[in-house]
């Protein structure tokens, strides 16, 4: 699912003002960063189309790169992320790639086979780059909204390395209520089965 895609940040228990202009899944993840006590909720979805973005958030293109390796689309993306589970190595390899042939691209994310994400900041991401590096253990890889929310991270001026954890947010049981800050449009979209997070 490629398109314009915006991130919300929050701060725990800050609750989002009003409806966003999503449609199609929601991720909510709660993100901390090492030894400073940092914790953001970050909040991504695709933009609705004819839909206002939002005035705070960060705004970007997302492409899945695994769908159309030669896709114009690819090097206009902020963001590339593959769906298809990698061992390390390979990830590894596919995220050096991608960055190298796309260096407008300021992130780049591919879920691994044995559970986890392996992120690499492009050189688009003002030096906040280093190698690839495991993030996210606990996100699924059928999650590739975690992409946006990580360059959600580095837009707030901070680098992969300083990222200690990503926790998806999950939805209460029907009925009942929904993960602190959630907004009115995700616990409807919950409700009718929509979020996957």
């Amino acid at each position: 699912m490629s398109g314009l895609v915006v991130v919300r940040l929050l701060s725990p228990g800050g609750e989002a003002s009003g409806a966003a202009p999503w449609v199609r899944p929601v991720l909510r993840v709660r993100m901390g960063a090492a030894g400073s006590g940092t914790e953001l909720i970050a909040e991504a979805g695709h933009v609705r189309s004819g839909a206002r973005a939002l005035t705070e958030g960060d705004e970007h293109f997302a492409v899945n790169a695994d769908a159309a390796p030669e896709n114009r689309r690819l090097a206009c993306a902020d963001v590339l992320y593959g769906v298809r589970p990698r061992p390390p190595a390979s990830a590894a390899r596919w995220l050096t790639r991608v960055a190298a042939r796309h260096p407008s691209c300021a992130l780049a994310a591919v879920p691994l086979s044995g559970g986890g994400w392996l992120a690499l900041a492009g050189s688009a991401a003002g030096g906040r780059g280093g190698g690839p590096r495991m993030v996210a253990e606990a996100v699924g890889p059928d999650q590739p909204l975690l992409a946006s929310c990580l360059h959600a991270w580095l837009v707030e001026g901070r680098s992969l390395a300083e990222l200690a954890y990503v926790r998806p947010l999950r939805q209460a049981a029907a009925g009942g209520r929904t993960a602190a800050g959630a907004c009115a449009h995700s616990r409807r979209r919950a409700s009718a089965g929509l979020v996957t997070s």
